[in-house]
């Protein structure tokens, strides 16, 4: 593949020597309309129009307003539909509009910013969906793809409330004269959608006692059925999550998804898809959040000097666009490997929604604090930030438990620590190394769907090998990075990178002591649950430096102005290492200042806050920048 020469002045990249990982990455766009890796975004942000405009009926002001009415968002659902948002995880072949799963995160996001309920409204189908292409027949995968191309709604029903994060305790069942009785718990879409998957006991005990069912609108429809109202909830107010109840209701041989039996696995499966496309959420009100108080704090003065400038505003800012990219980043690079190594995806596919909903919480918080007495005002950016700290809680727990899936994280961590047992890396040059190498340069070229195999649901895999590239690729590429930066002379990012090595030896060698210690087990100590978190954190900042290092000879990420750029990597290498450690990332400031910088200049260039370029609409914050019932001072 052949990228664009250098322009008149500018030097050529170096050539990479011989030893490191090949790049198939494209040139990345210098600008021009419709020259952006993700060309669906940037069209569908602008048809939707500037969100800071108060009377925008897909803006900031709209969504504060149906949040405070409790509304559903009806006329942004029709909208988003209308533009083929609710067909962007359905393959092609089933007559979706699936390019990657990247290229969908990013478009959800511009949708999402500006409320983050058009998600449900529009994408509750993709755990049904998942459900049957991983699990079902065919037929089964034709059947739910028309209704959902027809714009119907198929719900997804697991929880129930009495067993709440332990599914094996679920009650509903599936009995022997094929009469489905129970109740499944806080249903997406459950009081309107037109059809749905069950997954109910038809055994006794174990995983293999759930089978999932696919009913349609007529076993919807049976008096059996009964739908009660739709519960109230503090964040995407307006949204419907209700209960089913199912008496007796008859399923048809032909509703069985797959076999019986494989219910419960399929669901698991699926849930891998959903927790990294949950992510597009809670990255959504995280840019919100961000780029609300990042206007209100360059606008607003203390003293005479804007928020922004003075040391607290600026040290606030930084951190919160350090906790915001290092989740981009690693959902980005996620969305990639799940197409790349589908049988390797269930780590990090746990590890992804734990880091997103930690950090984009934290973040959104962070920008909430910002506002000062303004943030408990509803009109003005209080509205707006109240409004996406609220929606980002609901993304922790939609289609997970916190509890559930830092355990499911903790049972992969002893596999791993031989990869990082003795601090050297593994032999290089051998075929498990270059096959490594060669997803590894698929997975990190962000913005290229070309090097993409299509999403396959039914290779997602719930085993707990040592398989994931991120974590064994880190350990075989540390030493080259750290070196690599420090012939550029940053040598704080260099330190950091081998001192991650260090963290992520000690952290796995732990986690096996423990798993051989009955006293610090998760049902007697937390101490695994916590190893588990520390894991995520280490992970996140592991794949940033991979990242880099794939692309250190290509135009900078975020914005960095500079080619192979690390302006962004030691911040985040910096903050992921410290929440690791225990340490308050407050006290690491000046080494996260360098966000700072460009964030601010994202905005001014009206940019997603994302590692790529992704245009937006937005009004300029140069101008005045146009807050619902903005009251600036």
């Amino acid at each position: 593949m052949t990228t664009s020469p250098p322009a008149a002045g500018e030097k050529p990249a170096p050539s990479p020597d011989a030893t490191a990982p090949t790049h198939r990455l494209r040139a990345l766009p210098g600008g021009g309309e419709g020259a952006g890796p993700y060309p669906r975004a940037e069209r569908l942000d602008a048809a939707l129009g500037d969100p800071w405009q108060a009377d925008n009926p897909y803006g900031f002001a709209a969504g504060v307003a149906r949040d405070a009415a409790g509304a559903y968002p009806a006329d942004a659902e029709a909208r988003l539909r209308t533009a083929g948002l609710h067909l962007g995880y359905l393959p092609k072949a089933l007559g979706g509009t699936l390019h990657s799963l990247e290229d969908t995160q990013i478009l959800v996001r511009v949708a999402a910013r500006r409320d983050v309920n058009v998600m449900p409204a529009t994408m509750f189908s993709i755990s049904a969906v998942m459900t049957v292409l991983a699990a079902g027949t065919p037929e089964q995968h034709r059947t739910i793809a028309g209704w959902v191309r027809d714009g119907r709604t198929v719900a997804f029903a697991l929880s129930e409330e009495q067993a709440g994060s332990d599914v094996l305790a679920n009650t509903c069942r599936l009995d022997d004269d094929r009469g489905l009785t129970g109740t499944k718990w806080l249903v997406g879409r459950g009081s309107t959608a037109e059809a749905a998957v069950v997954v109910a006991r038809t055994a006794e005990r174990g995983p293999a006692a759930f089978t999932a069912l696919l009913l349609g609108p007529e076993e919807l429809a049976h008096s059996g059925v009964r739908r009660l109202p739709p519960r109230r909830t503090t964040g995407m107010r307006g949204m419907d999550f209700a209960d089913l109840e199912f008496t007796g209701v008859p399923v048809p041989p032909s509703a069985v998804v797959g076999t019986v039996g494989s219910g419960l696995a399929g669901a698991m499966r699926a849930q891998q898809v959903v927790r990294l496309m949950s992510t597009a959420g809670c990255l959504a009100t995280a840019d919100t959040a961000l780029r609300t108080a990042l206007r209100f704090a360059r606008t607003h003065r203390t003293g005479g000097v804007p928020v922004a400038e003075t040391p607290y505003g600026s040290r606030e800012l930084a951190l919160a666009a350090a906790e915001l990219f290092a989740a981009d980043l690693t959902a980005l690079v996620a969305a990639r490997a799940i197409h790349v190594a589908p049988g390797a995806f269930a780590l990090a596919s746990s590890v992804v929604k734990h880091v997103a909903t930690r950090l984009t919480a934290a973040s959104a918080a962070r920008c909430r604090a910002m506002a000062g007495a303004r943030a408990v005002l509803r009109e003005g950016p209080g509205g707006v930030l109240d409004k996406a700290v609220r929606d980002n809680g609901m993304v922790e727990v939609i289609d997970t438990s916190l509890l559930g899936n830092l355990r499911a994280i903790a049972m992969h961590l002893p596999s791993y620590a031989a990869a990082y047992g003795d601090g050297t890396p593994p032999e290089p040059g051998g075929r498990e190394s270059a096959e490594r190498r060669l997803r590894l340069d698929a997975v990190l070229a962000l913005g290229d769907g070309s090097c993409l195999p299509p999403l396959d649901p039914a290779a997602l895999d719930l085993g707990v090998r040592a398989k994931d590239d991120i974590l064994l690729g880190f350990a075989e590429y540390a030493g080259e990075i750290a070196a690599e930066l420090g012939r550029r002379g940053d040598t704080a990012a260099a330190a950091s990178v081998t001192g991650l090595r260090a963290d992520l030896a000690a952290t796995l060698g732990t986690a096996v002591e423990a798993q051989r210690d009955r006293a610090r087990s998760p049902k007697a100590a937390p101490d695994t649950l916590d190893l588990a978190d520390r894991l995520c954190l280490l992970y996140a900042a592991g794949t940033a430096a991979l990242t880099w290092w794939f692309h250190r000879d290509r135009p900078g990420l975020y914005g960095d102005p500079d080619r192979g750029g690390t302006a962004w990597l030691n911040p985040v290498l910096t903050l992921a290492r410290s929440l690791a450690e225990g340490r308050d990332p407050r006290r690491a400031g000046p080494d996260i200042a360098p966000l700072g910088r460009l964030v601010t200049a994202l905005d001014t260039e009206r940019r997603l806050f994302t590692a790529l370029p992704v245009r937006l609409c937005d009004s300029s914050p140069n101008g005045e920048p146009r807050l619902p019932e903005d009251d600036r001072t």
